[in-house]
């Protein structure tokens, strides 16, 4: 079915353009995320370009509405990163820039859906295009915003920099491929952090452990 919004309220940010035919216009939002799970064939998420994330547990024949109430019309669900290790997990990084709103938007459910929390604790006000779990360490997480790169290492509780000696980009996607940490811009370029084994190192040793990590400072 069309998973996106079927009515929506216009925000302050649309100023002049908003009129009678934006508020009547047809549905034009897209499925703009989608992350098959890694733990079980049947279950999809999606995330549409209008605010909506659903859930499917029967291979796409029946879908669940899961959007957090905070999520409004005009938000963009940028990506969705289901967990490596629970199928009931996912982080999703919202872009709420059409809303003129620059903070940082990422959430994460532990139970498909049902209850949602917003991750944002240590990174600064601008907006996260991207989120990705490690494949190997479960509660290393990478973000990617409009600026720079971040990481956590307890699942998102809290985020410190990773941006080291890459330039003020624009971050729209993050693959991990075996030990490297592959960075795609917006633009025509794309960043390799080599072999991110120490990242997955500190979170062993501090974390579990409930201390603080320190400042990280591997070479690109």
């Amino acid at each position: 079915p069309d998973l996106s919004r079927p009515t929506w309220d216009i925000p302050a940010s649309v100023g002049v353009y908003n009129n009678d035919g934006l508020k009547t216009m047809k549905r034009r939002g897209v499925v703009y995320a989608l992350a098959p799970s890694y733990k079980d064939v049947n279950t999809i998420w999606a995330g549409t370009d209008d605010g909506f994330i659903h859930i499917t547990r029967d291979g796409g024949k029946n879908w669940k509405n899961i959007t957090p109430a905070s999520i409004t019309a005009w938000s963009k669900i940028s990506i969705i990163d289901a967990s490596r290790f629970d199928n009931n997990t996912a982080y999703v990084a919202v872009n709420r820039i059409r809303c003129d709103d620059m903070h940082p938007h990422i959430y994460k459910t532990n139970d498909g859906g049902n209850n949602w929390k917003e991750i944002v604790n240590g990174l600064p006000d601008e907006p996260i295009n991207v989120v990705r779990e490690d494949a190997v360490r479960k509660g290393l997480l990478f973000a990617g915003s409009e600026n720079a790169i971040y990481v956590s290492f307890d699942a998102g509780e809290n985020w410190q920099s990773l941006r080291l000696n890459m330039p003020a980009t624009s971050i729209r996607d993050l693959v991990i491929k075996d030990d490297d940490l592959v960075v795609g811009t917006h633009g025509r370029s794309f960043w390799v952090l080599d072999n991110i084994t120490p990242l997955r190192q500190v979170k062993e040793k501090y974390v579990d452990a409930k201390l603080t990590p320190p400042e990280i400072e591997p070479e690109i």
